[in-house]
């Protein structure tokens, strides 16, 4: 599954989980490019439109990870990076895992 394959793949289970997805350029001091919060009791997970597309998908990764997500169907490749605690807090390209872990010769050190 390549990267945008991922990112619509995360964007639709948040999107059963009933998130709210808003593309807004963040504060440059703030250092991030997103993140879930909860604005007026609904779940909104804010996302700068000028990340690239691998940060994107960390943004929506770790936005799933923080909700039950076990009820609702996720591809195989993705229901193993949810699960997967070694990704949890250090940055990720999710092509990079996926290719390093298939020995394609993208080493661990380049995610």
């Amino acid at each position: 599954m390549d990267l945008s394959r991922q990112v619509e793949a995360l964007e639709r289970a948040l999107g059963r989980l009933g998130i709210r997805f808003l593309e807004e350029e963040l504060p440059e001091e703030a250092h991030i490019d997103g993140g879930l919060c909860t604005v007026d009791g609904e779940q909104v997970l804010y996302l700068s439109p000028t990340a690239p597309p691998w940060r994107r998908a960390e943004v929506l990764l770790d936005a799933l990870r923080r909700l039950p997500h076990r009820d609702i169907w996720l591809p195989p490749e993705i229901r193993q990076l949810v699960q997967d605690e070694d990704f949890a807090d250090r940055p990720l390209r999710l092509v990079a895992s996926r290719q390093a872990s298939h020995g394609s010769g993208a080493k661990e050190d380049d995610r």
